[in-house]
């Protein structure tokens, strides 16, 4: 197999083949496996990546990911078939506020069967996906974690939502909230309680941001973000446009954290692309998407979004990009239905204060 795909080297005096040693394998389900390989001398990983395609044919796979595991030593994820074959249930909702740990919100579960959890606070978020691809249930997945802490004042939301549909449920519990009026002011204002919280942390001689009812966690979402940044009404892109950038710039630090979910990922339609830290590719309908959301080569390292089937039963499923290997990994969200996007309303309350009524007003 490994001399079909051009893996192996040949002594060039004697003849002599050296063939690449497998370590080990790991077999994580059915459908995933992970095979252990040293590298021959000479050789590098992205010889392996090139060979992708032609190892996932010889070994009768639908996907093979090359992940750097070590000098000389790489990791082939084998995905034989769809590892996630059933919806995925939320877990419960928190009712204390003091157990939620936003550095680790989880999502859904991975390839490998473990949870698949990601930091918020910190962070800039932006999930890429055709339509009907399930961006939104990692939007409602992340809110539900947020609930108790939205009840308790420690997070407020800020949403932005041009279609009018999904989100609109949570017009009771935002902070701010814009359907088609008022899309520019609610991210204006969001970077204006920016620059407020900024002057707060200098006069309080804070370099770090806290989370607590006088500095809260500002989430700031936005739906369909392609129709506020690129290819929607001139004055409506030209204002987002004007403050955006800014956000992504300069929030991460005063405790302000952005999610954006759009269908298409090019340049001319969001620019601030590479402000996002961490990023999602559900299906998409070109090859090149992959990369522009997820980083270069990442699509060649294993990362076939634009395999994913266009069927309800692929909803949720994409692929996300390991911090310490660079990585591609398969993920599915779990699916929130209309019973927990009530429940997370109805846990989310109204944030009773004179500033969140401000804030709606």
């Amino acid at each position: 197999m490994m001399e079909a795909c051009n893996l192996v080297t040949v002594h060039r005096v004697t003849g002599a083949i050296s063939v690449p040693r497998i370590i080990r394998v790991r077999s994580h389900s059915p459908s995933t496996e992970t095979v252990y390989v040293r590298l021959l001398l000479g050789q590098t990983p992205k010889q392996w990546e090139e060979a992708a395609e032609a190892l996932a044919v010889a070994l009768r796979a639908e996907r093979v990911g090359v992940e750097r595991v070590r000098p000389q030593v790489i990791a082939l994820v084998v995905q034989r078939s769809e590892p996630f074959t059933e919806v995925i249930v939320p877990p419960e909702i928190p009712a204390d506020s003091e157990v939620v740990d936003l550095s680790r919100v989880y999502l859904g579960e991975t390839e490998h069967g473990t949870d698949w959890c990601a930091p918020l606070i910190g962070q800039h978020w932006l999930i890429a996906g055709a339509t009907g691809s399930g961006k939104n249930s990692i939007v409602w997945m992340v809110l539900r974690a947020c609930a108790p802490l939205v009840r308790d004042g420690l997070v407020r939301l800020h949403v932005v939502n041009p279609k009018g549909t999904e989100l609109n449920a949570l017009r009771p519990v935002c902070y701010r909230y814009a359907e088609s009026d008022g899309i520019v002011e609610v991210i204006q204002g969001f970077w204006e309680t920016m620059q407020a919280r900024k002057r707060v942390l200098a006069e309080q001689g804070r370099r770090t941001f806290v989370m607590s009812r006088e500095t809260p966690l500002d989430l700031l979402v936005v739906d369909e973000l392609g129709a506020v940044t690129g290819y929607g009404d001139r004055s409506l892109t030209r204002g987002a446009q004007a403050a955006l950038p800014l956000i992504l710039s300069q929030a991460r630090a005063l405790g302000g954290s952005v999610i954006g979910a759009l269908q298409e990922p090019t340049k001319d339609v969001i620019p601030q692309r590479d402000l996002f830290s961490l990023r999602v590719c559900l299906r998409v309908t070109s090859a090149a998407h992959v990369d522009m959301v997820l980083g270069e080569d990442m699509r060649r390292r294993g990362a076939l979004a634009d395999e994913i089937p266009n069927v309800p039963e692929s909803a949720g499923i994409g692929f996300v990009v390991r911090e310490r290997s660079r990585t591609p990994v398969r993920v599915r969200a779990a699916y929130c239905d209309d019973s927990d996007v009530a429940e997370l309303v109805r846990v989310a309350g109204w944030p009773v204060s004179e500033l969140a009524r401000t804030g709606q007003g």
